[in-house]
């Protein structure tokens, strides 16, 4: 009788353990990644002499992972804010690839236009999730710019004219 007891809280005990060890914990909130880069452009009215000078350009991505409570449609909501040469942009529910591995970026920069390509490493899935993306460049004149944000190569997402002052 005991070693049937004993036994049968064994069994128990170890049920016990491998639902547990199984179970998945829970995220309280979103992983983010960051990376840096640094990219280099040509400014052709820097130069008294009217050749081109080369502008280092220090950029910093960081993004959150999926995550639920997107809008219907896809307009990202893009922040824009300029400080002592560094435009910081904030980008709400940029959709991309469920299966995403990572999230990368180009930018092009010139005396009227800011062209930001954000592309992701993924597999092929047959879904879309929003993530929220953090973003800034160093080394921006003040003016006015237009800026574009693309995802991918062609697909524009966003494209205003915007004043760093």
């Amino acid at each position: 009788m005991k070693r049937t007891i004993i036994i049968s809280l064994l069994v128990a005990a170890m049920g016990m353990i491998a639902f547990v060890g199984c179970e998945k914990p829970e995220q309280i909130e979103n992983p983010t990644a960051t990376a840096t880069a640094s990219q280099t452009t040509e400014n052709p009215s820097a130069n008294p002499q009217g050749e081109p000078t080369a502008v280092t350009h220090n950029t910093t991505l960081s993004y959150t992972g999926c995550h639920s409570g997107q809008r219907d449609g896809y307009e990202p909501t893009v922040v824009t804010n300029y400080e002592n040469g560094v435009l910081m942009l904030t980008i709400e529910d940029f959709r991309v690839n469920c299966a995403m591995d990572s999230v990368f970026s180009e930018v092009e920069v010139d005396n009227q236009t800011i062209n930001l390509s954000l592309r992701e490493n993924s597999d092929a899935a047959n879904c879309t999730c929003p993530i929220d993306v953090n973003y800034s460049i160093d080394n921006i004149n003040p003016g006015t710019y237009e800026l574009i944000i693309r995802h991918g190569s062609s697909w524009i997402v966003y494209q205003e004219e915007i004043t760093c002052e």
